[in-house]
């Protein structure tokens, strides 16, 4: 069960990743984002996916290491 809620969290992180990858290389995108309130709430959860699963991938890591 571990694995799968690991896997979810690093799958949703590379996917924030890729999004932001995207969003910096695209203007059409950006002025989307910056026009629509739906693309604006998209962009802010692919925020937190990537803060948040940046952090619990860290944390998570931290804790494997220390308690071995």
């Amino acid at each position: 069960m571990r694995i799968k809620v690991w896997f979810t969290v690093a799958l949703l992180w590379v996917a924030s990743i890729i999004y932001f990858i995207v969003y910096v290389n695209s203007p059409a995108l950006q002025t989307a984002v910056n026009g629509s309130t739906a693309l604006s709430l998209l962009h802010s959860l692919m925020d937190i996916c990537l803060i948040g699963g940046g952090f619990a991938l860290i944390a998570g890591a931290v804790y494997r290491l220390v308690h071995r």
